[in-house]
């Protein structure tokens, strides 16, 4: 802005330039120079003393007129477009009527528009003493390099010169308002300019405008480092470039100006002309082209205005790109394939970036989507907008940017609201400090390197030095819980046939808190079971995937599976690393030995996946190399990781795993379905979930996803737990040692990143020293227990305790350095001195962090006054003031040097011994899982123990077929409640001697399940008895909802789930069907149920829970051995019409569905209840009566249908046309079971 005119209300005041005209001739007197213009060959002056049309001038009086060729036409101003106060007002605040309309800014000093100084006839002496009227004045124009014609005085509108050459443009420069000459002064080329010269000296631009011209290079003042080049030569370069984006912005901004109709034909200037003009001339009159065609000249005062305008615009936009946002590819959002991480910055717009601006463009530019933390602790333009919309942060500007500043301190806590918010953060840091940025420019300079973009060099070198996403988080003060934080990856490749029912998948899942990763790959059905299975398991918080390559049905799955947190991150199909390029990055990154490379020379030609890879790569990569989609899902993760800049840190861990999500074989499956239905994750894992550790939580989660199945494994678990409950003070000895330990599962991974503190290393160290002597007195205690799992478990952690004296010996003491030393005590030296000298109370200030402000000396504010004058202020608070020493700034600068260099060598042995850690690293994570396997045993006792009585240790017995017997069995939900004091257990016995399928009807309650998974869990169940032979599976289709995601109604689901249940079964599975049919007519959905059901019953041969409203399936299979009829009993008030639920399972048919009751309860007015409950009995009066005629009159009928079809199929079978069960098992029990069944239905055979 420019300085504020100090001269006096007097010498601001100007007569208008209607004064002037309307004077007669005036007559020069002799004492008067005059002017003069160099004369060329096509050029002359001319003085205009008359007026256009508009003027009040008499007609009648005689004037001259310039020739058409003269570049200098005078005219009057057009009153009826310019008023009498706006020109009279050229340094006011604001101008209401100006030729633009706009308000017109002070200029930097004033100028008297007064034109009558040809009638002066005051000697040349007295006028350079007294401030005369003046005809026209000069003004410094802010730009040195755009061409500006000369303006007659008086002129409102836009004059353009023909055939000016050189000469005559050098004799104009800085002339902003000049007069035209006569043809009698045109001859008069030889007198001196003198007086008129001292007459417009004190017009000339106010110093301080130069700093404003520069201040677009001081933007980053607090970003760069000092530089040799003097200021001035840098405010040089900032006028130049500040000029020339003026001289285009007034090119293009001025057509509305007000333009002489005699003007717009007049030709343009050449551009040679132009140019010579430009090169030798200074300053004049800004000249601009309109669209019409016409000319115009802007004054000083307009010329500002204009550009403040203009600067308006610009801070209110400063980066256009931004408003037509694309990606890398041209993309916008919206069009097919846009790719919200990266951003288009056109080729123009970095030539007008200050270096900050180009430095934080060019990484905003590839993370678009990211909120970039500067280590300064500031958010710039979209982020900062983020965060004050967000959080309600304070908005500033920086210059053009918009700004947020955010303490460095508090980059953690700012970041996971970020991250809980569910956007990514960056974190950019700084490459070198400011005094390594000095240290580094004068070496350059001494080795006589140029680099080719100097402004660059000058600026602090930063980098992104890692992202955060809320799948990849690692930084413990960003982990808000315990619960592992999974990111996938997943690759789909179609099936052969071009169906998506037998897909291939390959999926990576990394747990970056602990740099594990699990690799699986299988073929999965339409429904996507082992898929569901696996995100049900691990719940992700980030999802990659390569844009277009999953299914429409996939990608359904997903939308309805993930939860809306989870991020989800789609690359190009230029990113990531496919199956060839994956391959060879895995042997980049685990390179081989020597010794390896002869190994793997020996091994070729052998064949196996694993000769794919070398042996230097992990064994479960090597294991998993021929799965295509698996390695690919791997090689995106690594490239995402790298984009993260975290890639190497959780690399090299070197911890892959293969992970099977529905362990068919070795585990009791429950796949994705059942872990919703039965709120598994939910509910019951609040309820047995009471580990201490964070470690063992998250195992105790796995545990509860994949139970056990074999019998042995499943004993020796309640032995421990027995055990465990037995022994009391078993419990005290445990909690004494693992209290207060940290999450050394993850700590193992940071130390391996290299991201631990010195102080948290010497706290893990401490925290291993007490894991290892408290898991050895737990040892000793667990050898009088009676079962030898725990003490086996305890007898397998290793010993710790000579790997952490290894590393203590390693430690050193750090050695006193002697520079450092005296230069502190010479800088203690000083302020005695200065104390002495001063006779003020001072004392030494020093910056929390690093060593950027040191030795600063501090006051109180009182007396700051009293100190010398060489110092110079730093900083100050209310109280304080803090001083920089000039004499002391080269012992000070000696002591940061020293401190750095001693800093960089505690960092490299600080490294080094944190690699001496991680190469034990298998020796420490072997004692966290003995750890967590513990505290997992312990969460077990102390469940049983809650559930109360009674209670008893599940008895389990090897068979071939699944049976269950539980007596008095009680919902865990109902017994870990405390505010229940009264619950009704039940008995339930299924598969052996009894039926294998129950069909429940009327009101139903399932707890089969959570008993079955309780005792395979390994801890006591919550019944008086039970005995049962361990279940592979169970499998659930309960509930009545669609998904929409997935394009299927209630009923499509339905029978999506039923054949997955009619595919998957086992004779060793259980099987909870719930209310089949619904959603489709009653009679298609009856015969739904009725088929599926005898297909349980007859060929799958499960245990089973067939709940169905149906109750004509209930006479249809009386018949069957296989099927047991039973309900849940209840009490029932028809007059009022209210049902109580008793919850008590007992053999029987229920008399009724009770849907009216359950009507009223719902408050369906009564009248409604009542007339349902009329139609219903009515229509199942009717539908009775139609099947009794049915059977009378069809004498097939009286044989089932269901009996006719295991006639049909014993006959096929006979006959060869069909194929009995592969599975032995199942073929017997098919034929044993229609054997049975066929005795229930034919008349007894009589002697």
């Amino acid at each position: 802005m420019p300085p504020k005119p100090k001269a006096s209300a007097e010498s601001l005041k100007q007569k208008s330039l209607m004064s002037f005209f309307s004077k007669g001739p005036a007559t020069t007197s002799k004492a008067t120079p005059k002017l003069k213009t160099p004369a060329t060959k096509n050029s002359s002056t001319a003085k205009d003393t008359g007026s256009t049309s508009n003027t009040k001038q008499d007609a009648s009086k005689p004037r001259k007129t310039a020739p058409e060729s003269s570049p200098l036409q005078p005219k009057t101003p057009n009153i009826k477009s310019l008023s009498t106060k706006a020109l009279t007002s050229s340094v006011g605040p604001s101008s209401p009527t100006s030729s633009r309309g706009v308000s017109t800014p002070p200029t930097s000093d004033p100028i008297d528009v007064d034109m009558d100084i040809m009638a002066s006839s005051e000697p040349e002496e007295e006028r350079a003493t007294s401030r005369p009227k003046r005809k026209a004045v000069v003004v410094d124009s802010d730009d040195e390099d755009d061409e500006a014609p000369i303006r007659p005085a008086g002129r409102s509108r836009l004059s353009r010169h023909r055939g000016s050459s050189p000469t005559e443009a050098a004799s104009r420069k800085k002339a902003r308002l000049s007069e035209g000459l006569s043809d009698d002064e045109e001859d008069e080329e030889d007198l001196p300019l003198k007086s008129f010269t001292q007459r417009l000296s004190r017009f000339k631009k106010s110093p301080k405008k130069k700093k404003s011209a520069s201040r677009k290079h001081s933007d980053d003042e607090d970003f760069i480092a000092k530089s040799d080049e003097s200021e001035e030569e840098l405010m040089a370069k900032s006028v130049k470039s500040s000029s020339s984006r003026r001289s285009s912005i007034a090119s293009t901004d001025l057509t509305d100006l007000d333009l002489d109709d005699e003007e717009e034909d007049e030709p343009k200037p050449s551009k040679s002309k132009k140019a010579g003009a430009k090169s030798s001339a200074p300053k004049q009159l800004t000249q601009t082209t309109s669209t019409g065609g016409g000319s115009s000249f802007l004054t000083a005062a307009e010329q500002r205005a204009l550009d403040k305008k203009d600067g308006k615009k610009k801070a209110e936009n400063p980066f256009a790109f931004l408003q037509d946002i694309r990606d890398i590819d041209g993309r916008r959002p919206g069009d097919e394939g846009y790719d919200l991480r990266t951003l288009h910055i056109p080729s123009k717009a970095w030539k007008e970036f200050t270096p900050f601006e180009k430095q934080f463009w060019e990484i905003k530019q590839k993370h678009y989507d990211t909120v970039l933390f500067f280590q300064k602790g500031c958010l710039y333009e979209d982020d900062a907008r983020i965060g004050h919309q967000e959080f309600d942060l304070k908005l500033t500007s920086r210059v053009k940017m918009s700004m947020v500043g955010v303490p460095e301190m508090a980059f953690d806590f700012w970041a996971a609201k970020f991250l809980g918010k569910g956007y990514k953060v960056g974190r950019v840091e700084q490459a070198e400090t400011a005094l390594g940025a000095e240290m580094r420019m004068a070496a350059d300079k001494g080795k006589g390197k140029v680099s080719a973009d100097k402004e660059k060099e000058k600026i602090v070198r930063r980098e992104l030095n890692k992202v955060y996403t809320n799948g990849t988080l690692v930084d413990p003060a960003l982990l808000t819980d315990e619960n592992a934080g999974h990111c996938v990856c997943i690759c789909e490749e179609s099936a052969e046939d071009g169906s998506d029912s037998a897909n291939k998948f390959g999926i990576c899942v990394l747990d970056c808190s602990t740099s594990q990763f699990n690799l699986t790959g299988f073929v999965d059905d339409i429904c996507r079971t082992k898929l569901e299975t696996l995100l049900r398991q691990i719940c992700p918080k980030e999802f990659l995937f390569t844009k277009g390559s999953l299914s429409v049905d996939t990608q359904r799955i997903l939308k309805s599976i993930l939860p809306s947190s989870c991020l989800w991150t789609a690359l190009r199909d230029v990113e990531g690393f496919k199956y060839d390029a994956a391959l060879n990055e895995l042997k980049t990154l685990f390179p081989n030995s020597e010794g390896e490379d002869a190994m793997e020379e020996d091994s070729e030609g052998e064949g196996g996946s694993a000769n794919i890879l070398p042996p230097s790569v992990p064994q479960s990569i090597r294991e998993m190399a021929h799965d295509r989609p698996a390695m690919e899902a791997l090689g995106s993760m690594i490239w995402y990781l790298r984009q993260l800049n975290i890639d190497k840190d959780i690399i090299s861990m070197r911890n892959f795993n293969i992970y099977d999500p529905m362990k068919r074989g070795q585990n009791l499956t429950l796949d994705g379905q059942t872990l919703a239905h039965l709120e598994l994750l939910g509910t019951l894992l609040s309820l047995l979930q009471r580990c201490v550790t964070p470690s063992g939580k998250r195992l105790f989660r796995m545990w509860l996803c994949m139970p056990l199945r074999e019998v042995s494994a499943i004993n020796a678990r309640l032995d421990a737990v027995e055990d465990i409950i037995e022994h009391p003070t078993f419990e005290a000895t445990f909690s004494k040692f693992v209290k207060g330990l940290p999450d050394l599962e993850r700590v193992v991974s940071r130390i391996h990143a290299k991201s631990c503190k010195v102080k948290d290393f010497l706290k893990v160290l401490k925290a291993f020293k007490t894991l290892s002597k408290g898991l050895a007195e737990c040892a000793n205690e667990s050898e009088g227990f009676d079962s030898r799992t725990i003490s086996g478990l305890l007898r397998g952690a290793p010993d710790l305790l000579g790997h952490i004296k290894n590393l203590e010996a390693m430690f050193q003491s750090p050695e006193e350095n002697e520079e450092i030393r005296d230069l502190e005590k010479l800088l203690e030296n000083e302020i005695k001195g200065f104390r002495k000298s001063t006779g003020l109370e001072l004392n030494w200030w020093h910056s929390a962090i690093g060593n950027k402000d040191i030795y600063l000396i501090e006051t109180t504010a009182a007396k700051a006054k009293n100190v010398p004058s060489s110092w110079t202020k730093s900083s100050s608070t209310k109280a304080k003031v803090r001083f920089v020493v000039p004499a002391l700034q080269k012992p000070v600068r000696k002591l940061k040097e020293a401190r750095e260099t001693r800093n960089g060598v505690i960092k490299t042995f600080k490294f080094r011994l944190f690699e001496e850690f991680s190469k034990d690293r298998a020796v420490w994570l072997r004692a966290i899982r003995v750890l967590s396997e513990l505290d997992c045993l312990f969460s077990l006792a102390k469940s049983s123990t809650a559930i109360g009585t009674p209670s008893c240790r599940p008895e389990f017995v090897e068979g071939e077929k699944a049976f269950m017997e539980f007596e008095e069995l009680r919902h865990p939900t109902v017994c870990l409640n405390p505010n229940i004091t009264s619950f009704v257990d039940n008995n339930v016995s299924m598969g052996g001697e009894s039926a294998g399928i129950v069909l429940l009807t009327g009101p139903n309650m399932a707890m089969t399940a959570t008993g079955v998974i309780m005792a395979q869990l390994g801890m006591l169940v919550p019944a008086s008895r039970a005995r049962l032979c361990p279940i592979d599976a169970i499998i659930t289709r309960m509930g009545a909802y669609d998904n929409m995601f997935s394009n299927a109604s209630t009923f499509k689901v339905e029978l999506d789930e039923c054949c997955k249940i009619l595919r998957d079964a086992t004779p060793r599975s259980l099987v909870i069907l719930d209310e089949l049919g619904r959603g489709t007519s009653t009679f298609d959905g009856m015969a739904i149920a009725g088929a599926v059901l005898h297909e349980l019953a007859t060929h799958t041969l499960p245990l089973a829970f067939f709940a169905t409203h149906y109750g004509s399936l209930t006479d249809d299979y009386a018949y069957h051995p296989n099927i047991s009829r039973m309900f849940m009993a209840t009490e029932v008030d028809d007059e009022a019409h209210e049902l109580t639920f008793l919850y008590k399972l007992v053999k029987g048919v229920a008399e009724s569905s009770f849907g009216t009751h359950v009507a009223n309860l719902a408050g369906v007015p009564t009248k409604v209840v009542q007339r349902a409950d009329v139609i219903s009995k009515e229509f199942a009066k009717q539908f009775k009566a139609r099947i009794e005629t049915k059977h009378a009159m069809d004498a097939a009928s009286k044989l089932p249908v269901v009996a006719q079809a295991d006639f049909a199929y014993l006959f096929k079978l006979a006959a060869g046309a069909i194929e009995p069960p592969a599975d032995p098992v199942r073929k017997r029990e098919v034929l044993k079971g229609l054997k049975a069944a066929i005795r229930g239905y034919l008349p007894p055979v009589s002697a």
